[in-house]
């Protein structure tokens, strides 16, 4: 494939990274900070990204400033956030269409990247503090957000069970926060945070799409470049997650007509891609172990999934199931996976599951969203692997080293989100 890949340090802590594709007709640009999760300050720095997306100095109104995006070809902005391990990564995404497929070639480029620097690096501030009316409507966004968490039941049982399997680290917090913290909030600590963000925060600037923009990319390297910074943070993303001594099995009841089970193994085995195909192995597709023993033979699940978490070293087995099947489900699956560290799996079935894991890897060159959050994913583990080069090591990988893989898993907890009348022990 034809990707130009290039990285490089424009300041302290500060990178710039460039993936570009002719194919593509549209340009992604991403501002983003990383800093250790706090949980006192995850719920501050996602309202403080919704923030910076809504207004500048020099559009200070919201409406004006969405107007003025549109005008250049329905160019769009938003506030992004989320955990990466024990790290919390926010920051702005842009998405524009590239110069050359404008009536009459017209350049709209420099201009959203200029509106961009100015969301970031020039907010709309008047006397140390943010647009009042904005940060009140940002604020109680967050806090609605908060309070509606508990309405996707799948999501909000899965940072339950990540509350559990992370205890005491980091990555037990979510990134919004509690709802108490996000009430609490102040212009003071917003402002703090913001200056702590472009002083100290590890900050990644990324440019993947079709390209030709080396002018607005100029504007990116000489705006970041000047930051004063101190204190810069270095993020470390992988973390693995100790082993508890014991297993913990927690539960909790609440209104679902289909109970949520997450069981949770941890592993210190270094190898990312041997332990990824694992996972997929056991419960990645539809002709795997999971799938066609638990869920098709045996009909103890709605769904039963694997995936691996590879900064933390954690797989976790998330299905859904009637109550009266927790139990049956739970011995089901330990078989299954005693299955993979016995080898017992077939050199069609090990074949099968590597020809479906390339088929995803390859597929990331469809979107430049997915080959952007493909090089994220890379650059987080200090690689810069294409879908190509990850194909052939996976190819590489043998029997042995994934019965070996599967062997070094321990089961650490698990979490079950029930139906309220489902009390009884089964």
């Amino acid at each position: 494939m034809a990707i130009k890949y290039d990285r490089s340090v424009i300041g302290e802590g500060i990178t710039l990274t460039q993936i570009i594709d002719p194919k593509y007709k549209t340009n992604i640009v991403r501002v983003r900070f990383v800093v250790p999760i706090d949980p006192d300050y995850t719920g501050a720095n996602s309202l403080l990204m919704s923030l910076l997306v809504t207004s500048n100095s020099e559009v200070p109104s919201r409406s004006e400033l969405s107007s003025k995006f549109m005008g250049l070809y329905g160019t769009s902005i938003g506030a992004l956030s989320g955990n990466i391990s024990d790290h919390q990564s926010m920051g702005i995404s842009m998405n524009m269409i590239m110069d050359k497929y404008t009536i009459d070639g017209e350049k709209i480029s420099e201009e959203a990247v200029r509106q961009l620097l100015l969301c970031v690096l020039s907010p709309d501030i008047k006397d140390g503090k943010f647009n009042e009316n904005y940060f009140r409507l940002r604020k109680q966004e967050l806090i609605d957000n908060i309070a509606a968490s508990v309405n996707d039941k799948r999501s909000y049982a899965f940072s339950k069970a990540k509350e559990i399997i992370y205890a005491g680290e980091p990555a037990a917090n979510t990134d919004l926060g509690t709802m108490e913290r996000a009430e609490s909030l102040t212009q003071e600590e917003l402002m703090s945070q913001y200056r702590y963000l472009l002083e100290s925060a590890e900050i990644d600037l990324m440019i993947c799409g079709g390209g030709e923009i080396d002018s607005a990319v100029d504007m990116l390297r000489e705006a970041f470049s000047k930051l004063e910074r101190k204190n810069v943070i270095k993020a470390e993303f992988r973390a693995f997650s100790p082993l508890k001594k014991e297993v913990c099995e927690k539960e909790e009841y609440m209104d679902v007509k289909q109970c949520k089970m997450f069981m949770a193994y941890k592993s210190d085995y270094e190898d990312i891609y041997v332990c990824k195909l694992t996972s997929w192995l056991l419960g990645g597709s539809a002709f795997s172990k999971l799938f066609a023993n638990v869920r098709e033979k045996l009909s103890l699940c709605y769904s039963c999934d694997s995936y691996y978490s590879e900064l933390k070293g954690v797989m976790l087995i998330e299905s859904g199931v009637d109550a009266v099947n927790i139990k049956k489900a739970q011995e089901a699956i330990r078989e299954q996976i005693v299955a993979v560290q016995t080898g017992d799996f077939t050199a069609d079935e090990l074949e099968n599951t590597k020809r479906f894991v390339k088929s995803n890897f390859m597929a990331n060159y469809d979107s430049e969203w997915d080959m952007a959050a493909w090089y994220r994913a890379q650059e987080s583990r200090g690689t810069a692997y294409t879908p190509e080069e990850v194909c052939d090591i996976i190819d590489r990988i043998t029997a042995e080293q994934v019965t070996e893989c599967a062997k070094s898993f321990k089961e650490d907890s698990v979490f079950v989100l029930k139906a309220k009348e489902d009390t009884a022990d089964e």
